[in-house]
């Protein structure tokens, strides 16, 4: 059975719930400079001291590169201004310097199962949307690195469950492999802000066709065994996940189950 060290998730859960921003660049070099002589390993002191926890944290902490993200095809062809669309707002948020994150699922490391986190040493935008006030949708270097791995998978005939601000869909239509995108998306007003404003900066958006409707409606009136690659993100995180992920599951049968993929599949399972 493998290990699960609830206090250090409660404490980083407070923490990037609450506070994650809260070290800055001059406490940094502060304490760099009184003789650790490097900037992350005073990160990861500093983390410590707030976290108020024992814990090696260079097993779950990285300092990231801006390039990983920034040469990525969405971050380069897909560009936004701030605009208001009825109650939705598009435009760039950004992380501050040294502000924590979740960068990926989780891990297994030496039988223990672990957060993958990051922060960067300079600020870091991207695209968001905003309901009101609230951040609704946004494409974060977590979102980059948990689709990868079904980024690269995809091939063929793909039924995609939520459009969101079109990540998915975008990487996978400049793929050779594949010949379609199915989208099934519920909230009408999602479809119209991309229709308004991403739309016409996708390269291939003639393979993509998008169905106003919930998925599991959709999938329970309407035959996808056609389809070669299912993918679905249509949840917020694993709280609201895991009851979808078990639902769809029973709903489509094993006949199919090899087909089909979901965001933070990694991390729900090591939930379940």
């Amino acid at each position: 059975m493998n290990n699960f060290d609830f206090e250090l998730f409660k404490r980083l859960s407070i923490f990037l719930n609450d506070k994650p921003d809260i070290i800055k660049e001059h406490h940094v070099e502060l304490v760099s400079k009184s003789g650790l002589n490097n900037n992350y390993i005073a990160y990861l002191y500093l983390l410590r001291q707030f976290l108020d926890y024992d814990f090696d944290y260079s097993k779950i902490v990285k300092l990231e590169n801006p390039k990983d993200y920034n040469t990525n095809s969405y971050y380069q062809d897909i560009k936004v201004s701030n605009k208001k669309y009825n109650n939705w707002t598009l435009k760039y948020a950004q992380y501050k310097p040294y502000e924590l994150f979740i960068s990926n699922d989780f891990r297994l490391v030496d039988d223990t199962i672990l957060p993958t986190l990051g922060y960067f040493e300079k600020p870091f935008k991207y695209i968001a949307v905003y309901e009101a006030d609230r951040l609704w949708m946004s494409i974060t270097p977590n979102e980059i690195n948990t689709m990868k791995d079904d980024i690269n998978l995809a091939n063929g005939n793909l039924l995609v469950a939520g459009l969101g601000l079109g990540y998915f869909p975008y990487m996978t239509s400049l793929k050779e492999n594949v010949k379609s995108i199915t989208i099934v998306e519920k909230d009408k007003n999602v479809i119209n802000l991309f229709n308004k404003v991403l739309a016409k900066q996708f390269k291939f958006i003639e393979k993509i066709k998008i169905i106003n409707d919930d998925f599991i409606n959709y999938i329970k009136n309407n035959k996808i065994n056609d389809f070669d690659f299912i993918y679905v993100d249509i949840y917020h995180d694993v709280s609201d996940g895991l009851p979808l992920y078990k639902e769809i599951l029973s709903i489509i049968g094993n006949n199919i189950k090899d087909k089909i993929h979901f965001w933070i599949e990694k991390t729900m399972k090591f939930y379940l």
